[in-house]
């Protein structure tokens, strides 16, 4: 169900449409509220060149005026004055632009208004890869944050997860949503098979013995064989 505030917006992207030159060119309409409550719209371009969809001239719209970031965005097609999702290239804009804001869409049960990064799981995230972006996430299992920041667990096994030598973030997820980051320092990565790894992995681990460590790997990685190559990854917090 979509809230009285989401269901106006529906109606000022629907009454774009109303009062639109509707053609081949000219299909789709889109509104979104900036954080202020402030209502931009727009119309989609469409052109052999590849002209823009309703949702990026909404974009262009609210820069020109001097939005506050947008926070909520649908899209409506003239064709039944039916709502649409955005396309993968607009999810792919908005999470770029507006990574916190929410879409409308229509779902199973009727209108719902869903995160971008919903609409986006995987999402292409440029400034990952920025020359002055921040190291690598390595993500942990938070059960093993206390054994990082005491010194216990200097290492970690990775399957089918390449980590080079180097800075890094060590990212501990928790239950109710939230994070812990801890900056370290990647040391050395070994490659292994599952059969070569020794009691004096585990220990680097933060384990009693190698058999321990055996069950954890066995909880993350089930019906891992011991012909699987493995890195251990070797690290020191330095923050």
């Amino acid at each position: 169900m979509l809230t009285d505030q989401e269901l106006e917006l529906v109606r000022r992207a629907t009454a774009v449409l109303d009062g639109a030159t509707l053609n081949e060119n000219h299909q789709v309409s889109a509104a979104a509220y900036d954080a202020t409550g402030a209502v931009f719209t727009g119309m989609n371009v469409s052109h052999f060149t590849g002209g823009p969809c309703a949702e990026p001239v909404v974009i262009g719209q609210a820069a020109a005026s001097g939005a506050a970031p947008l926070t909520t965005i649908v899209a409506v097609l003239a064709r039944g004055m039916r709502v649409i999702p955005p396309c993968g290239r607009c999810r792919q804009q908005l999470f770029d632009y507006y990574p916190d804001a929410r879409a409308i869409i229509r779902g199973k049960n009727g209108l719902e208004s869903v995160p971008i990064t919903d609409l986006l799981p995987f999402p292409y995230d440029y400034q990952d890869y920025r020359p002055d972006a921040p190291p690598t996430a390595l993500h942990l299992w938070h059960g093993y944050l206390d054994a990082v920041r005491d010194g216990t667990k200097r290492s970690t096994v990775r399957v089918h997860d390449p980590v080079s030598p180097g800075p890094i973030r060590l990212v501990f997820e928790h239950d109710d949503g939230s994070a812990t980051t801890v900056a370290a320092e990647v040391t050395a990565v070994e490659r292994r098979t599952a059969a070569e790894l020794t009691d004096q992995d585990a220990v680097l681990d933060g384990f009693a013995d190698l058999a321990e460590l055996r069950a954890a790997l066995d909880a993350h990685y089930p019906g891992l064989a011991e012909s699987t190559e493995l890195d251990l990854v070797r690290f020191e917090t330095t923050g």
